[in-house]
């Protein structure tokens, strides 16, 4: 089971790679077969680039390198008159843009006198030779005017100046190309002339007309900020007089020069007293809530040991340790003596008088805290009533001090000012005519040694393989766009339907077929008859095939050529053949046979029942086959002859006394006689006429003869093919006449 999947994958690989290759050799083989369109168009394609790539005028680029944002020497600080901000891109983007404007651009053409170039300023082309045949050479003047067809320049000589610059301005903006190299604070300014000289010559200008530009624009701020400076100094100065003179003139009216200090001392006073009074404030809030403490604990009856300033009295600390200590002599005597020994009643008294002690102590300590209460309280009270007496004694001159302090300020804030434009305004004058640019040429443009544009080799290389894929684009086009079927493969793909033969074109186009065919017994033509005929035996092992229809889809496919092809054939070989003409719209039998008079036929057979088979048959010269014309029997519907009894009884008869039957048909898609002929014999051939017939065409005239039950069909056969190009391009792997030009030495054509 495993070696046989092994073996159907490795099958599955070859058959896919059988395609991929088929493929291939198709591509190629359809170029092959248009090989003429395909190098003809290359051929042409390229002639015309190269005569296009050659013509045109080549253009030389130079460029010119700027750095932009370089530290500059400052005298002084002055960074918002003279300097600018170059960190980041978006300083340098904005510097690219002063290098591209038209200001810029109008003092490069007046500087250089580019006017007098013709690239820059193209002069009207003159009427050609066959500009004297247009059509309104013959019309009025009048006319022209009235149809708009002259326009008539309206403009001042200050309007015609305006736009000629404007003009040359918008030809050297489209020359001048400015871009930021990557990541860096550098600018590359590139301009594209005609002339190499120049191109190097108008970027260097360009550069350095930019940086011309940033000093003379400093300069003018400078100027600018030294003259507005000068003015606001003019106008501060008055100010600060005149608020100068407004406070002493306030102060003499209200006579506030002593009174200020004292006031100016009781304000300090009582800012004093009421710092003191926020203090007197927080030490009673804290005496009455440690009294409180305390009071708390000795009405609770709790031990007032735990306040804070009795833990913190030595007194009591050293009393307490002797308590303890009498306390542990006390318990450890106990024991011994026992609790009314005299000396055990010694240390109880002993131990009393301490713990009594203590509680004096404590009570000290309590009234202690009452006093400190007190005391805060008083001072608390006397700091209230001093601040009080000031507040009334101040109230009084409060307004004059305020209106005064608001004068003061006032002067104050002039005089700062004025001082600080006056040190703007030093600074400013001192360094104007010192002012660096902010750029530098960091490289300066060299003239190009080689032109810019067009690059003529790749170009080239671009024009040949644009023609190779227009080529190969229109071979397919054309391939997609032809109707014809070339091959047995395309039969089974489109029709499914398999090939009998394939029938090829003699090489003398002056020859008939049926007579090359006597001829030339041992040409390809012969042998793809003989093929044809071994098909047609193979195709039922069981029953000889003796009756045999050729008809076609249109006219002129071969259908009655082939038909002639295999009755002459085969009565060379031996069998007795009848080749009947039932193409009765059109007979062509006796046209191809050149008989003299027309002879009694088919139709004379079907109309006339006193005629027997043998009065209309006639001979084959050449070969001995018996041929049934068409007739001269008028007649009205074939269709209703070919539909009698007599017409099956004529087939039946001609099928027991001949051993091959040939109805030569009408066309399918012409008229219905052959469907109903297709019912009376064996076997139908198709005829299709190769790399012809449209597949629409054939695809419907199968699909007729398909549809009446007839499906006795036995194949098509391919007719008028031309061997040399079959045989070079090998179609597909039906293998019919591959390499035909190799194996030619078989047949004698």
């Amino acid at each position: 089971m495993q070696d046989s999947k092994d073996q159907s994958l490795i099958s599955g690989e070859f058959l896919q790679n059988d395609k991929t290759e088929i493929s291939l050799i198709n591509f190629f083989h359809t170029l092959w077969l248009r090989k003429r369109v395909f190098l003809s168009v290359i051929f042409s394609l390229t002639i015309f680039a190269i005569l296009i790539i050659y013509q045109l005028v080549p253009r030389y680029t130079a460029t010119a390198q700027l750095l932009i944002g370089i530290n500059a020497t400052k005298v002084v600080d002055i960074e918002e008159v003279m300097t600018g901000n170059f960190k980041g891109d978006a300083a340098v983007i904005g510097e690219m843009e002063v290098i591209k404007s038209r200001e810029l651009a109008h003092k490069i053409i007046d500087q250089l006198h580019l006017e007098q170039y013709p690239e820059f300023n193209p002069k009207p082309q003159k009427p050609g030779l066959l500009a004297q045949f247009s059509f309104k050479n013959l019309l009025p003047e009048s006319w022209k005017e009235a149809m708009g067809m002259i326009k008539i320049d309206s403009r001042t000589a200050e309007e015609k100046e305006e736009a000629r610059l404007t003009r040359l301005t918008n030809i050297f903006l489209s020359k001048l190309k400015v871009s930021q190299v990557k990541r860096s604070q550098v600018i590359n300014v590139a301009f594209e002339s005609q002339d190499p000289k120049l191109a190097a010559k108008i970027a260097n200008e360009v550069a350095d007309k930019y940086i011309v530009g940033q000093l003379q624009a400093k300069f003018d701020a400078t100027k600018k900020a030294t003259d507005w400076l000068n003015d606001q100094l003019v106008e501060l100065k008055q100010k600060v007089e005149s608020s100068e003179r407004a406070v002493e003139q306030y102060r003499k009216t209200h006579e506030l020069l002593e009174v200020s200090k004292e006031v100016g001392l009781s304000q300090q006073q009582m800012s004093e007293v009421n710092s003191q009074l926020i203090i007197a404030r927080a030490q009673r809030a804290e005496a009455e809530a440690k009294y409180q403490q305390v009071e708390a604990i000795a009405k609770s009856g709790r031990d007032i040991d735990s306040v804070a300033e009795v833990l913190n009295s030595s007194l009591i600390s050293s009393l307490r340790q002797q308590e303890s200590e009498v306390q542990r002599k006390y318990s450890e005597m106990l024991v011994e003596f026992g609790q009314r020994h005299p000396r055990m009643i010694q240390m109880q008294a002993e131990l009393e008088d301490i713990q009594a002690k203590v509680r004096s102590e404590v009570k000290k300590v309590a009234a202690s805290l009452r006093n400190s209460m007190d005391v805060a309280r008083a001072r608390e009270g006397s700091l209230s009533s001093s601040l009080r007496q000031m507040e009334s004694k101040t109230s009084g001159s409060n307004q004059a001090e305020v209106q005064l302090h608001a004068l003061e300020r006032e002067a104050t804030a002039n005089k700062a000012l004025f001082e600080t434009f006056l040190g703007r305004f030093k600074e400013t004058a001192s360094t104007q005519g010192i002012a660096q640019a902010d750029a530098r040429v960091i490289s300066f443009a060299e003239i190009p040694l080689g032109a810019s544009y067009p690059k003529r080799n790749l170009l080239l290389m671009s024009s040949v393989v644009g023609a190779l894929l227009f080529g190969v684009f229109l071979v397919f086009i054309l391939e997609m766009l032809n109707p014809g079927v070339r091959s047995p493969e395309q039969i089974q793909d489109l029709f499914n339907m398999s090939t009998l033969g394939i029938v090829p074109k003699i090489v003398d186009a002056n020859a008939l077929p049926h007579e090359y065919l006597l001829t030339k017994p041992q040409s390809s033509l012969a042998e793809a008859v003989n093929t044809l005929r071994i098909s047609l035996s193979l195709l039922n092992p069981d029953a000889e095939v003796k009756s045999l229809l050729v008809t076609s889809s249109v006219p002129g496919e071969g259908k009655s050529t082939l038909a002639v092809l295999i009755a002459r054939h085969s009565a060379c070989a031996g069998q007795r053949v009848v080749l009947v003409d039932t193409d009765l719209r059109r007979p062509t039998i006796e046209k191809m046979f050149k008989f003299k008079d027309r002879k009694l036929g088919l139709t004379d057979l079907l109309m006339q029942h006193d005629l027997s088979i043998n009065d209309v048959l006639v001979d084959d010269p050449e070969t001995g086959m018996k041929i049934l014309t068409g007739g001269k029997s008028a007649f009205i519907n074939p269709v209703d002859l070919f539909a009698s009894q007599r017409m099956k009884s004529i087939v039946n008869d001609l099928r027991e006394r001949f051993d091959l039957v040939i109805l030569d048909s009408a066309p399918i898609m012409a008229v219905p006689d052959t469907r109903i002929l297709a019912g009376l014999v064996d076997k139908t051939i198709f005829v299709l006429n190769w790399d012809s017939t449209p597949k629409k065409v054939v695809h419907g005239a199968l699909h007729l003869l398909n549809k009446d039950g007839h499906s006795n069909i036995a194949g098509v056969v391919l007719q008028k093919v031309n061997l040399q190009q079959y045989g070079r391009y090998g179609y597909g792997d039906s293998g019919y006449y591959y390499h035909y030009g190799r194996y030619n030495q078989y047949y004698n054509s």
